[in-house]
């Protein structure tokens, strides 16, 4: 279900391409270095991983020098990493950018939704390029991609990334400059100082997922049989972010998932000699934090490891997807103390260069002079017919990010989530349209996810069903919802379905509300409905877990006309 809704919003994306503009920015007078800064990350992912690492130490350091941030993601706030910024889980079913709370800087932590930040109209977007296929593997990709990404890195105004080598990558292929500012590592936890993993045997250590195949994990398994032949007795220690597969745990001695930062740091510092593998990197953070725990590193020559890595100095770097080569490096740097040794120490020398510290200031620094410059409005305000009053904001803060989001606006009539309390059983968001352009006679649509009070708050009883809901007239009720389903397509009768269950439900008929539920369920395959899913547990009484969790990852369904507002906090209730 979730790679369905990330297909449908990145399907969404590309219909939405020839609307894209590159951002217009002016100069905000009087500029005031010393305003407090709000910094939004939004991020397509933040699953185990170097690069989303990376993001959660920019924002947790940016949060100790004063700096409001704030992650707007689909998923859940992972527990992997301690997050010290506010968190905004945006629903599966609502595009990600859609989630950008009032702010000085959005950050676009990847290409496919830098269009989407922009059109927010909220503030100026910086893209943080950290590479991936489309730098790396350019050449495979097809005609479209090609097409949408070179778009996207039209659009911003400002663009940075981790190394020299991937800024070469995006001035060669998209044409356009990149600030560089490297990535860091936590001295405080990748230390010599730190206490050894405790092993039997000396061993290995390589870091990637198997599903990775750029991080060269097979060719590291190949070099390792070949030593193996040897009078090198040595185990392998495999730390990686996903559960290997059957044959792969056969071949290595130990293997952790997702272990902790301390882990990782203790299983450097013990081993023999930490190996990568990699085709290619930005900017590859395992070498460099395995120099700072004192263990001697080989790695394969990628343009971003040669941001740091010297061959015979700080490491021995070895020909990529060739395991003969890596083995022969192991032998060497097992079997001559001396060059180990220089290794070692010139590793940690070249460690420090590289502290969070330094690094911090200086995105600081950036990110204050993206601050400095807003978003050139298309309208006026006074352009517009608003029926919403500042009052009637449920974030106070919204009011901001509306009236930008009409500045901006393309369209003529613009919708927000209306939230309408139903008898304090549950909260009704209708989207409904709050703002329309004078001088236009279209009704060109565009929705703004600005959730708000009614102007009336009656408004929605003026239909029967609704009021005899409201009036707790449940049978009368469901005979109106099921006139209403009768006269509907297919998006609205979902909804009257819903009521007509929930009438059942407050009726006390749960046997005959399940029974049209599974029916529902049968004949509507290919319409996944996440509401049913609470009903589902409300009328069975009790909480079912595994759905509990989808329908929390998945939150409200938003591409409806009209959807349970907060539907967590609805869960959570559920005994």
């Amino acid at each position: 279900m979730i790679q369905e809704l990330k297909l449908k919003e990145f399907n969404k994306r590309l219909d939405r391409l020839p609307l894209a503009q590159k951002q217009k920015l002016v100069r905000k007078e009087p500029v005031d270095s010393s305003a407090n800064l709000h910094v939004v990350y939004v991020m397509s992912h933040v699953g185990v991983s170097g690069g989303v690492k990376v993001i959660f130490e920019h924002v947790n350091r940016l949060k100790k020098l004063g700096v409001k941030v704030s992650i707007v993601s689909h998923f859940e706030k992972p527990t992997w990493y301690p997050i010290e910024a506010d968190y905004i889980q945006v629903p599966f079913d609502l595009e990600l950018a859609k989630g950008i709370p009032d702010c000085e800087v959005i950050v676009a932590t990847y290409w496919d939704h830098i269009q989407a930040c922009v059109e927010t109209g909220i503030a100026p977007v910086v893209y943080f390029e950290q590479g991936d296929f489309h730098l790396f593997e350019y050449k495979t990709m097809n005609a479209t991609l090609k097409k949408f990404i070179q778009k996207q890195y039209e659009l911003p105004e400002f663009i940075y990334t981790v190394s020299e080598s991937t800024a070469q990558y995006i001035d060669e292929i998209y044409n356009r400059k990149a600030k560089v500012i490297h990535n860091a590592i936590d001295e405080t936890v990748f230390s010599d100082q730190v206490e050894k993993f405790k092993a039997v045997k000396p061993y290995l250590i390589m870091v990637g997922a198997e599903s990775a195949k750029f991080k060269g994990i097979k060719d590291i398994l190949e070099a390792y049989q070949i030593i193996k032949d040897t009078d090198l007795q040595l185990d392998l220690y495999w730390i990686t972010p996903e559960e290997p597969s059957g044959e792969m745990k056969n071949k290595v001695t130990k293997y952790f998932v997702q272990p902790n930062q301390e882990t990782i740091a203790q299983l450097y510092r013990g081993a023999s000699v930490y190996v990568s593998a990699s085709h290619y990197e930005s900017f590859s953070l395992p070498p460099l934090e395995a120099m700072a725990c004192g263990c001697p590193v080989i790695t394969t020559n990628n343009k971003g490891v040669l941001e740091y890595a010297v061959h015979e100095e700080n490491s021995l770097i070895s020909e990529m997807k060739n395991p003969q080569d890596i083995a022969s490096k192991l032998k060497r740097i097992l079997g001559e103390q001396p060059l180990r040794d220089k290794i070692i120490q010139n590793g940690l020398v070249t460690a420090r260069k590289f502290s969070w510290d330094q690094i911090m200031a200086e995105v600081l620094r950036y990110y204050r002079g993206i601050s400095s410059y807003k978003v050139s409005p298309k309208n006026s305000l006074e352009e517009w017919d608003i029926i919403l009053r500042e009052n009637m904001f449920l974030q106070k803060a919204d009011v901001q990010k509306f009236e930008k989001f009409l500045q901006n606006s393309e369209a003529d009539l613009v919708q927000v989530p209306v939230v309408y309390d139903m008898d304090g059983f549950v909260e009704i968001a209708r989207w409904e349209v709050v703002a329309n352009r004078k001088q236009s006679m279209s009704t060109n649509i565009e929705t703004c996810y600005c959730p708000a009070l009614p102007k009336n708050h009656f408004s929605i009883l003026n239909d029967k069903a609704y009021r005899a809901f409201y009036k707790r007239e449940y049978d009368e009720a469901m005979e109106e919802f099921k006139v209403l389903y009768n006269r509907s397509d297919l998006s609205r009768r979902t909804i009257y379905f819903r009521w007509i269950i929930l009438c059942l439900y407050r009726l006390q008929r749960k046997r005959e509300a399940r029974v049209k539920l599974r029916n529902w369920q049968e004949d509507h395959t290919h319409n996944y409905f996440s509401e049913l899913g609470l009903l589902s547990m409300l009328i069975d009484g009790h909480k079912n877990q595994p759905l509990f969790n989808e329908l929390c990852l998945l939150g409200d369904a938003t591409s409806y006309p009209e959807f349970i507002f907060r539907i967590k906090k609805h869960l959570e209730e559920v005994e």
